[in-house]
């Protein structure tokens, strides 16, 4: 009996023992283990240093560097409340020190109003990873912004516009330069570095490498109660661009992507409009398109008379519209509908864009407040250009018309690339190099041309559905409808166009050149000369030396 406890005891001992020893071990082994992982860890993880080099010295704009981007506030590191009063403080701190960077490091930031630029001062978001060019569709900065949804109720008085469409604005419009955003993946949410009164403006304003989702804006005039539409009615503003920049003097919209969107779209059925008839009609299925509304506008600014009247603009007339050192570059947009980039200036440089509009969008109206007919417009176009010596050069373009209320015709537009005898100055001194689309190069009735380079443009009339003008893939014409106007250096060269000819018209005309264009297809397209051109070694065309004659009023 004493030999068996004595055996129990000392079984029990050892069993203590082991499971000391086992305790022991654990201990050692998670002391070992935490020795090793805070010798891994040392020093303390710290947050990424924010960057503060010049993100646009690549671009060889001298400019650029007036921006003080060794200056940065880290958004997360600044004090406040909530996001908004972080960077209140932060653009603060900087325009102490005379401007500066507010960094924002990967991740999402609400916003419940619109942002106010101070002079000086550039949001920039960290540096996308992997793909670096906005018309890959794989880019996308980590650093992102949102801005309300609308919510639509549609009854009654509607959701207020008030409670959605925010976007980044400037404080002091009239004096806010070496200012802007880099690297922002915005939803929700616009540009617009305007201008203050008598168009006194700041200068040195930046747009880079952001993405633009969901930007529309409502259109002012809708509801309208005159005829008879309901208060819930909205529609996107024809002018409200996704970016819109102002800038006295060197401007940079750059490496930006506005791909499709649509989530945020909402359809109205019972939406009223006025019919060809100028009665009120209910029509179902109009859509709030944020798809639908200008992509690009840099200075864009009415500078001559109104459809093809005159005058035209100069910089004496309207030295607002002729601006040196705008560039606008490497974007991509996507558009239903409006225009994709319109600009005005002395010395523009739009070059290397991707423009893609959707193939076969309905637009009841094009106004929210009339039905559309064939003869209506909605100014669907590529480039418009305004002003003197713009280059533009390298763009790719898909353009098409919007099919009208009756689903029976498209709607009058669809321009390519085009200077128009509209708001706009002369031509002088431009060049139209390497752009590839399918739809008309357009020098639409200038009122008068003196030096124009087209060169090496691959312009085909696509599935035949584009407005073709007088059936030309290269319209150029110094000529208004009635009224002759000189037509001087030209050169139209080394393009190759399908499914339409070339025209070049003016009188006086002098020093113009059509030599080494081809057609592509089997039939002979044709070659209009009524500019007085020397015409040689093009290739499928027929020469047509007909003078042009006015159209009668």
């Amino acid at each position: 009996m004493r030999s068996a406890c004595l055996q129990e005891a000392r079984g029990a001992f050892l069993k203590r023992k082991e499971s000391h020893l086992a305790d022991r071990r654990n201990r050692c082994l998670l002391s070992f283990s935490w020795l090793l992982a805070s010798l891994w860890l040392w020093p303390p993880a710290a947050p990424a240093a924010p960057p503060t080099h010049n993100p646009l010295a690549h671009l060889n704009l001298a400019w650029t560097d007036s921006v003080r981007w060794a200056n940065v506030v880290d958004i997360t590191q600044a004090g406040g409340a909530d996001l908004a009063a972080r960077l209140a403080n932060a653009q603060a701190a900087l325009a102490a020190k005379g401007g500066g960077v507010v960094y924002f490091p990967p991740g999402t930031y609400r916003f419940s109003d619109s942002i106010l630029l101070k002079d000086g001062v550039v949001l920039r978001g960290a540096d996308p990873a992997g793909a670096t060019r906005a018309r890959d569709e794989k880019y996308d900065p980590p650093a992102k912004i949102e801005f309300p949804r609308y919510e639509p109720k549609l009854e009654g008085e509607g959701t207020s516009v008030s409670t959605a469409f925010k976007g980044i604005y400037l404080e002091d419009p009239a004096t806010a330069s070496n200012c802007g955003i880099v690297n922002l993946n915005v939803n929700r949410g616009h540009v617009r570095f305007a201008e203050g009164g008598e168009h006194a403006c700041g200068q040195r304003r930046i747009v880079y490498g952001c993405v633009f989702r969901n930007a529309a804006t409502p259109e002012a005039a809708v509801p309208d109660r005159k005829i008879g539409q309901h208060p819930w009615q909205r529609f996107t503003n024809r002018f409200g661009a996704a970016i819109d920049v102002k800038s006295a003097r060197d401007g940079l919209v750059g490496n930006n992507r506005i791909p499709a969107g649509g989530e945020d779209n909402f359809t109205m059925n019972g939406y009223v409009l006025r019919g060809r008839n100028k009665q009120p009609q209910a029509v179902d299925g109009v859509v709030f398109d944020y798809d639908n509304r200008p992509g690009i506008y840099v200075n864009h600014f009415n500078i001559g008379g109104a459809g093809g009247q005159g005058p035209d603009g100069t910089p004496q007339s309207h030295p607002f519209g002729f601006r040196a050192g705008i560039v606008i570059r490497d974007n991509y947009i996507y558009n239903t509908g409006r225009c994709a980039i319109g600009f005005s200036g002395d010395g523009v440089i739009c070059r290397d864009n991707v423009i893609r509009f959707a193939p076969d969008a309905w637009r009841p109206t094009n106004t929210g407040r009339d039905v559309t007919s064939g003869s209506s417009t909605n100014d669907n176009r590529a480039v418009e250009m305004r002003g003197w010596r713009w280059q533009v050069i390298g763009n790719d373009y898909e353009v098409h018309r919007n099919w009208a209320f009756d689903r029976k015709y498209r709607i009058n537009d669809g321009e390519g690339l085009m200077h128009e005898d509209h708001a706009n100055s002369t031509v002088k001194d431009s060049v139209l190099s390497g752009n590839r689309g399918n739809t008309y190069l357009s020098i639409y009735k200038t009122a008068g041309i003196d030096g124009l380079l087209v060169e090496g443009n691959d312009i085909r009339l696509g599935d035949g559905k584009q407005t073709i003008a007088s059936g030309t893939a290269i319209y150029v014409s110094a000529n208004r409808t009635n009224d002759a106007f000189a037509c001087r250096n030209v050169k139209i060269v080394d393009n190759t166009v399908a499914g339409g000819g070339i025209l070049i018209c003016g009188r006086p005309a002098g020093g113009n050149v059509v030599r080494g264009n081809k057609a592509a297809g089997a039939a002979p397209l044709k070659i209009q000369n009524q500019a007085d051109a020397v015409v040689e070694d093009n290739a499928g065309f027929e020469v047509d030396n007909t003078p042009w004659k006015s159209r009668e009023k």
